[in-house]
């Protein structure tokens, strides 16, 4: 009995260490991204975005390292999360864009060297697109072209195609050449 008490106290012990320490990295992951998207310009929605996704991370090793503290089977484990990474795997194989898309903005929000507010020229073969970037999203770099048009980039997709910025000075003089094709 002695020693099942000890065992739960260290198991407990080891378990309140684990949450102690998801805790701090939390704070520490959270205010590192917020420092770097202040030092970077990056808008407060994409440091947030960023934020959710470095917790959603600790959480899944605080989870794994208190089934390790408290000795759980994980041959039940293993059989739960292959039938679950199964299911979501043949889901998201129709639609695999998705996870690449998500993966994608965590590069682009520390890689990407355009902001939101800057004007670009997107170059993607025949559907090249100059317009400004509106937003960030998850999913989709939001464009606006000189028409007014909203265009939801996918992000994936921004971080295989070359893009270039576009010169305030000669965004004036291409817009004239446009209207003059035109």
């Amino acid at each position: 009995m002695a020693y099942f008490s000890i065992q739960v106290l260290t198991q407990s012990g080891l378990t309140v260490l684990s949450l102690a320490i998801y805790s701090l990295l939390i704070s520490l992951s959270g205010r590192a991204i917020a420092a770097y998207g202040k030092q970077h310009s990056i808008a407060e929605k994409r440091i947030i975005y960023t934020k959710k996704y470095f917790r959603a991370g600790l959480f899944t090793l605080l989870a794994l390292a208190i089934t390790i503290i408290w000795g759980i089977d994980f041959r039940g484990v293993l059989i739960f999360a292959s039938s679950f990474f199964a299911v979501v795997g043949i889901s998201l194989f129709a639609s695999w864009s998705v996870l690449s898309s998500i993966t994608s903005s965590v590069i682009i929000f520390f890689q990407f060297p355009y902001r939101i507010g800057d004007r670009i020229h997107l170059i993607d073969g025949d559907n090249s697109i100059n317009g400004t970037i509106s937003d960030m999203t998850f999913f989709y770099i939001q464009i606006e072209t000189d028409d007014g048009e909203e265009i939801a980039y996918p992000n994936n997709l921004a971080i295989q195609k070359p893009i270039g910025r576009l010169p305030k000075q000669q965004l004036g003089m291409q817009q004239e050449a446009d209207e003059r094709d035109d």
